[in-house]
């Protein structure tokens, strides 16, 4: 994803639950509500538009592990057209592991000790 808005706040504000956010890339993009937020353990929430599928949900949780963070990521959704499926989960997988690595990093930029 190239930019993010915030196109509604939540409660607690700006990020909490019924935050509304677009992620784009390009023009293209999607629009997610947040639906669980327990800073700064978990978010939950729900794709609006902008992917292929319905019912898309997922959850962030994050756990200390020694002198880390533990991070588990899992999404799930109902395919739209029968057998793409696998091929979304695929495009899914590589974009969350992308967002986890830059994630990572920029965490490592405030905190150089980590």
């Amino acid at each position: 994803m190239t930019r993010t808005f915030l196109l509604r706040p939540g409660q607690p504000v700006p990020d909490g639950v019924g935050a509304l956010r677009r992620f784009a890339l390009g023009p293209a993009g999607s629009r997610e509500e947040v639906v669980a937020w327990d800073p700064p353990r978990h978010l939950g929430y729900i794709v609006v538009s902008g992917l292929p599928v319905r019912h898309y949900r997922s959850d962030v949780d994050l756990r200390t592990d020694g002198g880390g963070t533990v991070v588990t990521w899992r999404g799930s959704f109902d395919e739209i057209v029968p057998g793409s499926g696998a091929v979304l989960r695929l495009v899914l997988k590589i974009m969350t592991r992308g967002f986890a690595e830059r994630v990572s990093r920029y965490a490592e930029r405030l905190d150089p000790g980590m």
